[in-house]
């Protein structure tokens, strides 16, 4: 009993150092973070932090941009099979734009610089199977713990005349878990999580004109609850969800000709909620569909307060999509 009770300590006490190493580690990997490193370089606090600013709002809106609000366009819940085991099998084409702001690389007054705000458009292509479906609770109840598998390939155009170099592909892999399947007198419940590989997103400086560069290699985890029900021939869809971001990110400023300083961080981290609506309608095996979403901000970085760009503020996308189901 005694030796138990000791293996227990000691896995407790080994679980608990486990847990403060992580929570140091993810602590560490802040905006704030990235931007220390880049003062620890040799280089004034202020333009490392928005610097740094830049790098996490880029970060976010490529995150974001690469996956959007629902997983698949126009559709609460699993697909299911067709006939037997039969898998339903989903293709969509989605075009989506935002307007991202981020504090303006090319203001040669700043830090604190001016506001940038663009537009960004996104073009994304669509697959999901329905591989399981589910159980049946009732006999106007089913789709209980069915399963889709889902992937989408999403191409963020970012402008050039901002200072990015190129477009990103963002790649997506996920499942999608049903909670009820659509019927006659019940809505489509599902919730869904998926990972986003987005790749490397440059925006070029330069240190003649002291313009800060960022390059930042962002994934993102996403989990979505979905609610959606037919109605007189159009759908409705809710839902909200979550967004958890990381990857490495890099830093470049140049103060009064000095320079540059280099700062980085291998994972900078950030999450936020996201909240999004949309309707469609159904021709046999086609839908057309449109969704409106909006992203939280994400906390105040100390030493940036009162800047005109604000990361804590929120910000919309909208989306159409075209979809074939066989």
């Amino acid at each position: 009993m005694n030796g138990l009770l000791r293996t227990t300590r000691r896995a407790a006490g080994a679980l608990a150092v486990a847990v403060v190493a992580f929570t140091a580690q993810a602590r560490a990997q802040t905006v704030r973070a990235l931007a220390l490193s880049c003062v620890d370089a040799g280089a004034p606090d202020a333009p490392c932090t928005e610097a740094a600013v830049t790098a996490a709002a880029i970060q976010g809106f490529t995150g974001l941009l690469g996956g959007l609000g629902s997983e698949v366009a126009g559709s609460a819940g699993t697909l299911g099979h067709r006939i037997g085991a039969t898998p339903h099998i989903a293709l969509g084409l989605r075009t989506a734009v935002a307007r991202v702001g981020m504090p303006d690389p090319f203001d040669p007054n700043g830090p604190p610089s001016r506001k940038a705000g663009f537009l960004v458009p996104v073009l994304k292509v669509d697959a999901a199977v329905g591989v399981f479906d589910g159980f049946r609770l009732l006999p106007t109840v089913g789709g209980f713990l069915s399963l889709d598998v889902l992937g989408n390939v999403g191409f963020v155009f970012l402008p050039s005349g901002e200072g990015f170099a190129h477009r990103v592909t963002a790649y997506t892999v996920g499942a999608r878990l049903g909670i009820l399947r659509e019927s006659f007198t019940l809505p489509g419940v599902s919730v869904s999580l998926s990972r986003r590989d987005v790749g490397l997103v440059r925006l070029n400086g330069s240190d003649a004109a002291a313009v800060p560069a960022a390059w930042v290699d962002p994934v993102a985890t996403s989990m979505r609850f979905t609610i959606g029900k037919d109605l007189m021939g159009v759908g409705l869809l809710a839902g909200f969800g979550r967004d958890w971001y990381g990857g490495s990110a890099r830093i470049r400023v140049t103060e009064q000709g000095i320079g540059p300083f280099e700062g980085s961080v291998g994972q900078l981290r950030q999450n936020r909620s996201v909240y999004f609506a949309g309707a469609s309608m159904n021709f046999l095996i086609l839908q057309f569909s449109t969704e409106l979403g909006w992203a939280r901000g994400f906390k105040d970085v100390i030493g940036y307060q009162g800047a005109p760009f604000d990361p804590t503020a929120g910000m919309f996308f909208a989306s159409v999509a075209a979809r074939l189901t066989i």
